[in-house]
């Protein structure tokens, strides 16, 4: 999911209507219905002047809707993005709209903030529920008439800001501090909501083949019903994730199913019952074979068939797991795997 269209967009302060399907230079993989529908409404809005709220879990591509809105919008200015959750409180005022030298101790310099770096440009909030009380009520001034004043300083200065922000919910339940409804409605200018990859699995299957192609590398058609069981509770970040391990695990050839649910095996546990049960997975019984292939021909021997199938031996032993693969019975009484 990287921006790659040209700027582009329609006149600034008008809205055209919505586009029937999503545009050809969409940097966004778009196959579900609402996300299309939220691409769509990104790229209608984009040449406005509005404000524009995304809306939706962690790591479902707000960050990379803004980034298209940005390329789409023509403005002359970078896009400046800010992580709100990162700002403290004693210091989102001068973080925002800068500082004049000798304003305290430590100012040396006149710095100027995140507000000036965006100037003709694009300010793009992350995790604003995050953002301190006193940041949001600075916020809401500037964001109605562009004016304010660095610390430190008595002359006003104006700039040309496009607001973009982002928040889990509008309630604000996901953020350290309530967020203030009028700033809601101030940054509210449109609205757009992206939903998490469970409730759209059309997606799940065109983003791992995106993210493949990206790594060089390609998936086996098994890996399919893999991806689309698992619940992604971090939605397309951790889908991400988890093709940049299947990758590395399955270095040469497409990456198989084995490969994908031992990438997922190494993430959090989280919540076990939501796990992806692997041993369900397409092709299981020609994987199970040849793993049974492979332990014959190394006399069970653990070490040896980690060595030869590039694997830890606590990964082998979930495999052998997984796939219900039980070692023969020693003459002694033990299993045969050593």
């Amino acid at each position: 999911m990287t921006v790659v269209g040209k700027p582009g967009g329609p006149t600034e302060g008008r809205a055209p209507a919505l586009r029937p399907s999503v545009p050809e230079d969409s940097p966004i993989i778009a196959v579900s219905p609402s996300m299309r529908r939220a691409v769509e409404r990104a790229r209608a809005f984009a040449g406005t002047s509005l404000p524009i709220l995304l809306v939706g879990p962690t790591g479902t591509g707000k960050e990379v809707l803004a980034q298209a809105i940005h390329a789409w919008s023509a403005r002359a200015g970078r896009m400046v993005e800010v992580n709100c959750g990162a700002l403290p409180a004693d210091m989102v005022i001068r973080e925002l709209f800068g500082h004049r030298r000798g304003a305290f101790t430590s100012a040396v310099d006149t710095v100027p903030g995140y507000f000036e770096a965006a100037d003709r440009g694009t300010l793009f909030l992350d995790e604003l529920a995050s953002l301190p009380l006193v940041g949001q009520r600075a916020l809401l001034r500037v964001a109605e008439n562009g004016q304010f004043s660095r610390v430190g300083e008595t002359t006003v200065h104006r700039v040309s800001v496009r607001l973009l922000a982002a928040v889990q919910d509008l309630e604000g339940a996901s953020g350290a501090v309530p967020i203030r409804a009028d700033l809601v409605h101030r940054l509210g200018g449109v609205v757009i909501r992206l939903q998490a990859l469970r409730e759209r699995p059309e997606d799940v299957w065109p983003l791992a083949e995106h993210f493949a192609r990206g790594l060089g590398t390609a998936l086996d058609p098994g890996t399919r019903t893999v991806l689309e069981r698992h619940p992604w509770p971090g939605n397309v970040r951790e889908l991400r994730h988890v093709m940049a391990r299947a990758a590395t695990l399955q270095p040469a050839g497409p990456v198989t199913p084995a490969a994908v649910c031992e990438a997922l095996d190494m993430a959090d546990a989280g919540d076990r019952q939501a796990q992806l049960r692997c041993i369900e997975e397409p092709g299981r019984q020609s994987q199970r074979a040849e793993l049974v292939a492979c332990c014959e021909e190394q006399d069970w021997n653990v070490d040896r068939v980690a060595v030869l199938l590039g694997v830890h031996r606590a990964t082998l032993y979930r495999r052998l797991k997984r796939l219900g693969i039980q070692p023969p019975v020693s003459p002694a009484g033990g299993t045969g795997l050593n």
